[in-house]
């Protein structure tokens, strides 16, 4: 039978996050091959090093190798030192390896408690999740470099032009060098507001203002805003009367209904039509639930899952040709998550279709929050 001994010392040596034991004192008595690595030393050097050499502790308790009265547990409030390290979450610390480089990456600095013992330290370094958030991080630069790089080639382009041919140029085409330098502004302004969007939600900075909306006086306006976007298709609203209205923000319930009709009108022929219902959630008084159905080509099924990705758009020729950022349904899917609702996307050629749920506002709901 395998001994739990030798289960964690396996563990200790195989896994990618690196791991240190410290004595009381924060001297350095073990660490693992992932930890060796990630500072480039060797055990035998690090061993009797203090901790707070390589890693920088200072900010997780007062009594870190300092005060031996509250890491005995003699604190008057009751709680010990050790108690008090426990509670820390990961942080977020330097780390110094050799060379003089340093790396900031989520830190938990753990007692170990051994009775009729010195009490120790365990320190985990979480270097496979800061892999991924830097992988993630260079993802995303790179795909917003290429996504920036396509309108400023263009703008760049055209206004070199005019500025060095500009009186050889006849005038309608200098306009059309104009409208096409204006088109891509717009599509760069368009990207830096997604961005902006994705950072407020990410940062949980996103300023929400709950109130009782009628889901059909919104979704009028937005097809009125999207008239001229949607002249060759035709949009139908079949919306029942006496639907409860929706808990949700206004602009943000806005913005969803744009994007999902937006994307319908563009990834669907024209001369097609793109179908706004919606009806009460069956079984539930609590929810709401809307669609927004196209005549499109269709999402191939092994696609679905990444399509409320960032920047996941297919690679089909319709997509290619067809302008977006790809952060459209990402953002549309957090701000959905953000009201309390859910979305799901069910797709075929020839119908494509968003479902959307948001929390319904009864008039018993709204008598009560009205005296709240």
């Amino acid at each position: 039978m395998v001994k739990p001994e030798e289960i964690y010392r396996c563990l200790a040596q195989h896994t990618a996050d690196g791991l240190v034991i410290s004595n009381s004192q924060g001297v350095i008595t073990a660490c693992n091959p992932a930890f060796l690595k990630l500072v480039n030393q060797s055990e035998q050097h690090l061993l009797g090093q203090k901790i707070s050499t390589i890693i920088d502790i200072e900010g997780f308790a007062p009594s870190v190798g300092k005060d031996k009265q509250k890491s005995t547990g003699s604190g008057g409030d009751g709680k010990s030192g050790l108690d008090a390290v426990a509670d820390h979450a990961p942080k977020l610390v330097n780390i110094f390896s050799r060379g003089g480089v340093d790396m900031s990456m989520n830190v938990s600095h753990i007692p170990i408690p051994c009775e009729g013992a010195e009490s120790g330290y365990l320190t985990i370094i979480y270097i496979v999740q800061a892999n991924s958030v830097q992988q993630a991080q260079t993802e995303f630069v790179s795909t917003v470099s290429h996504e920036l790089r396509t309108p400023l080639t263009s703008i760049k382009g055209f206004a070199d032009t005019i500025l060095r041919s500009g009186d050889k140029i006849e005038a309608t085409q200098q306009r059309r060098y104009i409208g096409i330098i204006k088109d891509q502004a717009d599509r760069l302004t368009r990207l830096v507001e997604d961005l902006l969007a994705v950072s407020r939600l990410e940062s949980k900075k996103m300023q929400l203002t709950i109130r009782a909306i009628d889901l059909n006086e919104t979704v009028q306006r937005v097809v009125r805003n999207l008239a001229d976007k949607g002249r060759n298709h035709k949009i139908t609203n079949k919306i029942p009367p006496g639907l409860p209205h929706v808990w949700a923000d206004a602009d943000r319930l806005e913005q969803i209904l744009t994007n999902l009709i937006d994307n319908a009108i563009k990834y669907s022929p024209p001369k097609t039509t793109v179908t706004i219902s919606a009806r009460d959630v069956e079984g539930t008084t609590e929810m709401v639930e809307f669609a927004v159905s196209d005549q499109g080509v269709g999402i191939p099924q092994e696609h679905l899952p990444q399509i409320f990705t960032k920047f996941g758009r297919l690679d089909n020729p319709l997509v290619r040709q067809t302008e977006g950022t790809g952060l459209g349904l990402y953002i549309t899917r957090s701000l959905v998550l953000a009201l309390g609702g859910q979305i799901t996307v069910t797709s075929e050629p020839g119908n494509t279709t968003f479902t959307v749920q948001l929390p319904a506002a009864t008039f018993e709901d709204q008598a009560t929050r009205g005296r709240d």
